[in-house]
C-alpha cells in the first residue's frame, strides 16, 4: 500500500483583538469615508452630531474634534465659520481626515496638545465610552472651551440594554459597529458625566439618539445611503449632550 502523508495541520486562527484596541482603526482605515462600509454608523452620528454645532458668532473661531477619526464630521460643519481642527491617536485617520479640510493634530484625549481656552466648540463624538478616565477626558475637553464656548457629545450609556444592543446584537449586524470595538466596562454612567462637567462649568443637557427606523429599513435593502438619527427622550442607550461654558 502506499503510504499516506500525515494530514496537514489546520492553518492558526488569527488572533482576536482585545475589546477596544485602538490598531483596529489602522486595520480598516480604508472604510472611513465608505457610506455603506463598517462605519457607516459612524457618518449617520457625524450628521446629527453636526446639527448641535452652532454657526461661528465670530471671526477665527475655532472647533476642536476629539477623537476626529477620518473626518467625518466635516461637511457637517462645513460653512458654518470654524477652523476645523481633529484630534486623534491614529496616524491613518487622520491622513484621512486632513484630506477633507481638517487640520489634523495627532494626540490623546487625556491629554491634548492644545492651548486652555482655545476653542469656541469642543466635539467628543463616540470617544468618551473608548476612554479608561471618563473624568480625565471631560476635564481636557472642558479645559479647551473658552467661555460662553460650546460642548457637544454623543456616546453610550452604561446600561444592560446599551450593551445588549451595541455589543450582542450590534456588532453581528450590517451597519453596526465592527467586532470588538467596545469594551463594555468603559460605558458612560450618565448621571456620573453631568457632574464631571458641571465641576468644570459646562452644564449638560442630555437627550437620547436612535436612527430611523423607516430609514434603517431602507438601508438594509440598500435603497438609500444615510439613516437619518433622530431624537428620543431615552437616553438608555446612545445619548448626545450639549453644554455652554459659563464665565469662569
Amino acid at each position: 500500500m502506499p503510504a499516506t502523508e500525515p494530514p496537514l495541520p489546520a492553518p492558526p486562527r488569527p488572533p482576536r483583538r482585545p475589546a477596544n484596541d485602538i490598531g483596529l482603526y489602522d486595520e480598516l482605515a480604508e472604510q472611513w469615508w465608505r457610506p455603506r462600509g463598517v462605519f457607516a454608523t459612524l457618518h449617520w452620528l457625524a450628521r446629527a452630531r453636526g446639527a448641535l454645532v452652532p454657526p461661528a458668532t465670530r471671526r477665527d473661531a475655532v472647533l476642536v474634534d476629539l477623537a476626529c477619526g477620518g473626518g467625518l464630521l466635516a461637511p457637517h460643519v462645513a460653512g458654518k465659520g470654524y477652523r476645523h481642527v481633529g484630534v486623534d491617536l491614529t496616524a491613518s485617520a487622520l491622513h484621512r481626515a486632513s484630506a477633507h479640510g481638517v487640520l489634523a493634530v495627532r494626540g490623546d484625549v487625556l491629554a491634548v496638545p492644545l492651548a486652555s481656552g482655545c476653542a469656541d466648540v469642543v466635539v467628543a463624538g463616540e470617544v468618551l465610552e473608548h476612554v479608561p478616565d471618563l473624568a480625565g477626558a471631560v476635564a481636557e475637553a472642558c479645559r479647551l472651551l473658552r467661555p460662553g464656548g460650546v460642548l457637544v457629545l454623543d456616546t453610550l450609556a452604561d446600561t444592560a440594554l446599551a450593551r445588549f444592543v451595541t455589543v450582542t446584537v450590534g456588532e453581528r449586524v450590517p451597519g453596526g459597529p465592527p467586532p470588538g470595538v467596545h469594551d463594555p466596562a468603559l460605558f458612560v454612567n450618565r448621571d456620573r458625566l453631568v457632574r464631571e462637567c458641571a465641576r468644570h462649568g459646562v452644564r449638560l443637557r442630555l437627550r437620547g439618539l436612535r436612527p430611523s427606523l423607516v430609514d434603517l429599513a431602507r438601508w438594509l435593502a440598500g435603497r438609500v445611503e444615510h439613516v437619518r438619527m433622530v431624537p428620543t427622550r431615552f437616553t438608555t442607550v446612545l445619548f448626545q449632550g450639549r453644554g455652554v461654558k459659563e464665565p469662569s
